[in-house]
């Protein structure tokens, strides 16, 4: 059974960060909180109880089991009074909202919601490495001078590793001042076992839909804890004209 993962249309990642509803000149707020804490990778299952939506992530009161508390995920429609399950998450304790003007004792920052209800569909299981390279790019979608597709930037790793790279793609996800960093992904049409999507860290900024190309060092088997780790990661990237 396959099941149906909620994201937004706008990260995570891995570590999100609070950003309220604001006329568009305005800089999105971004977390400060007196202490964060990592929880464990495990499951949760829980019943949304209130939702508030934000520019570009949802609030949620939960429940779960006796327990009720405050998560928030990338914008995404959710139901009240339906059961939702997550894993990992990170908790900001403390977290003042200056838009909301309002401090949650704690704040779950999670990835995503997962419906365990969802339609149907009956697959085999997939073996990566069985699933068929693309090396041919999206449409509008052209490398810049010296730069590598997905396919080149999977399938050579190891080779790459500390090294510096140049990606050209469009933007699927923009998180804003997560640990000091924007968090963006990027797709090019290309992939290598499976893995069609790259995470990368920059102080630069960027629009969901955007064709860029970015400038950054590769990473192999990072680890930020909580359950968030990378394969390869694109670090520092700044923006080529």
């Amino acid at each position: 059974m396959k099941k149906t993962i909620i994201w937004s249309l706008a990260t995570l990642m891995a570590l999100l960060v609070l950003v309220q509803c604001k006329p568009n000149n305005e800089k999105p707020e971004t977390i400060q909180t007196e202490e964060a804490v990592m929880e464990n990778m495990d499951s949760h299952k829980v019943t949304v109880k209130e939702v508030l939506n934000a520019n570009a992530y949802t609030y949620l009161l939960v429940t779960e089991g006796e327990k009720e508390y405050w998560m928030a995920i990338p914008k995404t429609e959710v139901t009240v009074g339906k059961t939702y399950t997550y894993e990992g998450g990170m908790e900001m304790k403390k977290f003042e909202s200056k838009d909301l003007k309002r401090t949650f004792d704690s704040v779950y920052f999670v990835e995503g919601l997962t419906d365990p209800n969802p339609p149907t569909v009956t697959e085999k299981a997939i073996d990566p490495k069985t699933i068929a390279p693309k090396t041919q790019l999206a449409k509008g979608i052209t490398l810049a001078k010296g730069g590598i597709s997905l396919f080149d930037l999977y399938s050579t790793r190891d080779k790459l590793a500390g090294k510096t790279v140049i990606l050209t793609g469009k933007v699927t996800k923009f998180m804003p001042e997560i640990m000091n960093k924007n968090w963006i992904h990027l797709q090019d049409g290309t992939s290598f076992n499976g893995f069609n999507d790259i995470t990368i860290t920059s102080l630069e900024k960027v629009k969901v839909d955007d064709i860029v190309t970015l400038k950054g060092t590769v990473v192999l088997n990072k680890d930020l804890g909580s359950g968030y780790k990378y394969d390869v990661l694109i670090e520092d990237a700044t923006v080529v004209k």
